[in-house]
């Protein structure tokens, strides 16, 4: 009996989603090394192209600009270096962060970062985007005091702001400004110091009516 020709069947449609990833791992990639390399001043666009092997006209097309493909490139750097810890006490969390802080603002691309930071007008499009980006940031901090206040560490329903901005401000200042070292010692003493007066419910500031 003869065989019947099989029909022709469709091939299914490739999901495009695992190239796009690809590129954009080899572009943020492409971008951390040129950062790392060449600094914020000795970046560009071009090179990136020319390191990814992605076209320039598509990493604009992704990125918009040269300082939003920057803004991204850092931030996830700094997510991945820089994770949010679960030690099991307050104190032991907040020390691992701020040891994270410092090793990458003492490190060429978070140099990079920050004169990118720096370099951006007071109002723009662009700093607007990098607010957002530390928001993002502090909600996920947000996760340490949220176990902490379940083990009773932390006041529960207390807004941990002011505490972070106190801890990552005083970092900033010894690593970017005063360009003194910064030991684990040094942040155990920070937080020691900035903790206790958080916690302490008597400190809260009095509430006046509207």
């Amino acid at each position: 009996m003869k065989k019947q020709p099989e029909e022709d069947v469709p091939e299914p449609r490739r999901r495009t989603g695992g190239r796009s990833a690809r590129v954009q791992a080899a572009v943020l990639g492409a971008t951390m090394d040129e950062l790392k390399e060449h600094g914020y001043d000795g970046f560009s666009v071009a090179a990136v192209a020319a390191r990814s092997g992605v076209h320039e006209t598509s990493i604009y097309r992704r990125w918009k600009s040269r300082d939003g493909l920057i803004l991204e490139a850092t931030f996830a750097l700094f997510a991945q270096d820089i994770p949010i810890p679960d030690r099991g006490s307050l104190r032991e969390d907040l020390v691992n962060l701020l040891s994270g802080a410092v090793r990458q603002l003492s490190s060429p691309i978070g140099w990079a970062a920050t004169q990118f930071a720096m370099a951006l007008p007071r109002e723009s499009e662009m700093t607007q985007e990098v607010r957002q980006q530390w928001a993002k940031r502090f909600a996920s901090v947000r996760e340490v005091f949220d176990r902490a206040s379940l083990r009773g560490e932390w006041p529960a329903g207390k807004n941990p702001q002011d505490i972070i901005e106190s801890l990552v401000g005083a970092v900033y200042l010894r690593v970017l400004h005063l360009r003194e070292p910064v030991t684990a010692a040094h942040l155990k003493r920070l937080v020691d110091a900035v903790l206790p007066v958080a916690v302490d419910r008597r400190r809260e500031p009095a509430r006046t009516a509207p």
